[in-house]
């Protein structure tokens, strides 16, 4: 009897001692599946016509698509004129997003002349955006620093860079 008692006082603490240590938490769990983020491009960016520099020179292109310079070279009002890249940010109404930016493309005349391009803006200066609440859209546009050479070589010059958006 008295082990049958000690044996019910083992298996009753060892119960008991269970039943303490055991907890149970009911934990949640989700996700947040968000529309897909899309950059589209509305005018590619063009830093209008110039002179052949008798320097080196530079042609700045803002953001708003104003040009300045640097150097003897004449910024002519003549088309094609300059113009800022622009863009479209489609995605989730108030999500943010960031912007990434190229540090500098080679353009081209197709006949042995380049130039670079280098000194990309925004305009959005810490390079974030914020897509709009109602319709999930935004829209920034984007500058540049043009580089010639002294007697740069004529022609129509093109190339192309990449910008890239993503969600903060």
């Amino acid at each position: 009897m008295k082990k049958t008692l000690k044996l019910s006082a083992v298996i009753m603490l060892a119960v008991i001692s269970n039943a303490v240590k055991a907890q149970t938490v009911n934990t949640a769990v989700g996700a947040n599946v968000l529309t897909a983020i899309t950059l589209t491009e509305n005018s590619q960016m063009h830093f209008g016509t110039m002179t052949v520099p008798t320097t080196v020179a530079t042609v700045i292109l803002s953001t708003a698509g104003a040009r300045t310079n640097t150097g003897t070279i004449n910024l002519l009002a003549q088309a094609p004129l300059a113009v800022a890249a622009a863009y479209t940010v489609a995605g989730e109404p108030d999500a943010t997003y960031a912007i990434t930016l190229p540090t500098s493309t080679s353009i081209s005349n197709g006949g042995g002349g380049n130039m670079i391009v280098n000194s990309f803006t925004c305009s959005y200066p810490l390079l974030v955006g914020q897509l709009s609440g109602f319709s999930g859209e935004d829209n920034f546009t984007l500058g540049a620093t043009l580089n010639l050479a002294s007697s740069q070589a004529t022609g129509i010059y093109a190339g192309t860079f990449n910008v890239s958006v993503a969600y903060n």
